[in-house]
């Protein structure tokens, strides 16, 4: 599973999410602007659902 979204409570960030043993997982990364590339903020804790993670980190509308 490999997904991503534009998080609602942080504009200019994207959650990138990724599965790894029955478990869900997303790194938030900065959004590219026209002065500095993209850059890898962090990584969340391991969730047991897409919709766990959504919970904690919901998606922009």
């Amino acid at each position: 599973m490999s997904n991503k979204y534009p998080l609602r409570d942080e504009p200019g960030k994207t959650m990138f999410v990724f599965e790894k043993l029955g478990k869900v997982y997303g790194h938030v990364i900065k959004d590219r602007t026209d002065k500095e590339m993209a850059k890898f903020l962090y990584e969340t804790k391991k969730y047991g659902s897409i919709e766990e993670l959504k919970e904690e980190y919901p998606e922009a509308e």
